[in-house]
């Protein structure tokens, strides 16, 4: 009997290339043949991969090419397909060719030019004789979040209340025709099964579906079961998928915060000081009091602050990926350290903590502080916080204050995706990942894996400010938006790709030593973790260099550590948030943000700062009942925000030129008024208030 997915390499006889032949000493043969089982990472995923044609490289070490090159397939003794090879430049070269179904042997031939046939190689193939693979799909995409889970490995079942779903399966078989019949059942109820037809001609590829069996109602885990093999004979094949069970799911306001304890079912991979890997429970992962926190944003939107990330926070995707803006991570302190300084080392979220400061109808206030730590948990005494303002459109703000000796290097921005457990980041990840929208609407865009020599020129800086999009993954509908109106720098680094036995294995930087892993320090290739663990994958950097802040203060202050000395005290904001918006309208989301409106006020006038790209906010202080504001925008003015000190709590009425706004067209919180209007052109708000 067969467990789960058969791994072809162990199937495939592959000779020496030329290089392993050398460097073992051995003559360098004039031909080989070498069978191609693909590569894991790559392409196809899935239930692809069953019954793909088997790919055959021909390496030919020749000093004179012949006139022509043929692989003949073999089935049985019996020529069954022949490709005609065409080699060029010097040798050695190397010719591939496709055969389905598979053969049983490979011969190289070659042939002269008076038509003399000549046998160069012959290489047998051993067969996989059962191949198959299932996959469980739940019948509609519910957002992992919004039913209480993070990052749910890929191999795994999530399903919702109410949800049902189906299995959808491949299958070949290269030793005979089969009569076969696929089950699927849940083990705590192994009686109820569903049942459909699966009949299998020998070497051709077969596929069926079926619905789930009744979803159990009295437990939280499941492990679901799916079986082939001919009606009545022996099992041929058998996989077993971990199913997470919702009968309550979470519920979460259209707009706001909430604190609550994110689930995630698998345990956390632990690598020991003798580099030994464990397991421990996520649910004794923590101290019991740390909690995470959900923003829901009315556009489906979820930006998450997770225990399991150390608490960088991230835009939770609906196809379980995320996308983190990273942190304020320094460069390696002179007192000695062990493999990076930066918060997602703090792995037990000793230093990091999230609050909820203001969750209102019209703006919501997380804040994240942290102190980046190396991997034994040291710290120097420098600190950050981050503030993240939420507005019902779907952007905010990230705010980041840092605290450090004036001396200190820091990096503050980089995209960094987030992948569940037992996901190839070619099999989620779109190739454009990340669109730069310059004001003057000009338009790069980066293509992955990125090869400098060929896209260089897309990352010279223009010293304009230009917006990021970034798409979180390849079903995903709304990406992730950057801005910074004083940086003027592009990305000063775009990750390349890893290669693994001469193969581009990654679109960029993979890692499996964060989220949630711990114990495992900064990796360069890849490695088995990403079958039981999250990973990340590093997109473009900033590295070293940073946009003007938009407040400096050097002053004396005691550090984290206690001590009293000169500090530096920086403060930098970017725009963020999530949206399907077209270039157009994100150059001026932009704008409108780059840019504040002038204003004439009767009945409040402006505070001393007047205006705080901070909250997105003009600031009143209001004087009279019934307030009067010219806008006067150089840009459409998006969804303009206000905070009025002073105001009665009650707002009686809204106009804007006029017309008296219903509830849908503004957010009120008895300080703040978040308007859902673009303003293009000069306009009156009004604004009544009451006691």
């Amino acid at each position: 009997m067969l467990q789960g997915k058969m791994i072809l390499t162990g199937f495939l006889l592959l000779p020496l290339s030329w290089a392993d032949a050398v460097a073992a000493g051995e003559p360098r043969p004039t031909a080989q043949i070498r069978l191609d089982p693909g590569h894991p990472w790559r392409p196809p995923f899935g239930l692809d991969r069953i019954g793909r044609p088997l790919t055959v490289v021909a390496e030919i070490a020749a000093e004179r090419l012949a006139a022509q090159y043929s692989l003949v397939a073999y089935l049985d003794g019996k020529p069954v397909a022949r490709a005609k090879l065409s080699p060029a430049g010097k040798p050695p070269v190397s010719c591939e060719a496709s055969f389905s179904p598979w053969p049983t042997e490979v011969v190289l031939e070659a042939q002269s030019a008076d038509g003399q046939v000549t046998e160069l190689a012959r290489q047998k193939v051993d067969r996989p004789a059962f191949e198959a693979e299932a996959i469980a799909r739940p019948d509609r995409i519910v957002h992992p979040v919004d039913i209480g889970a993070i990052l749910v490995p890929s191999d795994w079942l999530l399903l919702a209340p109410d949800q049902t779903g189906k299995v959808e399966a491949a299958a070949i078989c290269r030793t005979g025709d089969v009569a076969g019949r696929i089950s699927s059942w849940f083990e705590s109820a192994p009686a109820q099964k569903t049942v459909a037809e699966m009949p299998l001609a020998r070497d051709r590829r077969g596929q069926a579906s079926l619905p789930l069996p009744p979803i159990p109602a009295n437990v939280d885990r499941d492990v679901l079961h799916v079986s082939i093999g001919p009606a009545g004979g022996p099992e041929l094949w058998h996989k077993r998928i971990p199913t997470m069970l919702v009968h309550r799911a979470p519920q979460w306001p259209a707009f706001g915060a909430v604190e609550t304890k994110l689930r995630y079912d698998a345990p956390i991979s632990v690598r020991g000081e003798d580099g030994k890997f464990s397991t421990m429970s996520y649910a004794d992962a923590w101290n019991e009091r740390l909690r995470d926190v959900v923003v829901a944003l009315p556009n489906g939107s979820r930006f998450v602050f997770w225990r399991g990330s150390s608490y960088v926070p991230f835009w939770a995707g609906r196809a379980n990926t995320g996308l983190s803006y990273e942190w304020a991570e320094t460069s390696p302190p002179a007192d000695g350290f062990e493999d990076c300084v930066e918060p997602l080392m703090d792995k037990e979220c000793r230093y990091g903590r999230v609050r909820i400061v203001e969750s209102t109808p019209a703006r919501v206030h997380v804040r994240w502080s942290y102190q980046s730590c190396d991997f034994k948990y040291k710290v120097w005494g420098d600190s950050a916080v981050e503030d993240y303002y939420f507005y019902r459109d779907g952007f905010g703000t990230r705010v980041l204050t840092l605290q450090s000796v004036p001396t200190a290097d820091y990096e503050l921005s980089e995209f960094i995706i987030l992948t569940p457990a037992a996901t190839y980041p070619f099999s989620a990840l779109p190739p454009n990942l990340v669109d730069i929208l310059f004001l003057d609407g000009q338009k790069r865009e980066l293509t992955f894996p990125f090869l400098a020599n060929e896209q260089g020129d897309k990352i010279k800086s223009r010293d304009m400010a230009a917006i990021f999009r970034v798409r979180l993954h390849k079903d995903d509908p709304l990406p992730a938006i950057y801005f910074n109106p004083l940086d003027l720098k592009l990305p000063q680094a775009v990750f390349g790709p890893f290669m693994d036995k001469g193969r581009i294995v990654t679109p960029c930087y993979w890692g499996s030593h964060w989220p949630l892993a711990r114990g495992k320090t900064t990796g360069y290739a890849i490695d088995d973790r990403v079958h039981v663990s999250p990973c990340h994958n590093s997109v473009v950097s900033w590295a070293r260099s940073r946009p003007t802040p938009l407040r400096t203060a050097q002053l004396e202050t005691i550090d984290t550590l206690g001590r009293s000395k000169p500090m530096l005290v920086q403060t930098w904001v970017w725009l963020i948030g999530t949206s399907d918006a077209d270039d157009g309208q994100l150059v001026a989301w932009a704008r409108s943000f780059a840019k504040p409106p002038s204003v004439e006020i009767e009945g409040a006038r402006a505070e001393a700062e007047s205006y705080l790209p901070e909250r997105r906010a003009m600031r009143l202080l209001v004087e009279a009942p019934l307030v009067t504001i010219k806008i006067k925008p150089a840009h459409p003015c998006v969804h303009p925000v206000f905070e009025l000190d002073a105001a009665p709590q009650t707002l009686v009425r809204a106009e804007i030129d006029g017309r008296v706004l219903n509830p849908s067209e503004y957010a009120w919180d008895g300080r703040t008024l978040w308007l859902n209007a673009t303003l293009a052109h000069d306009a009156t708000l009004r604004l009544a208030f009451g006691h």
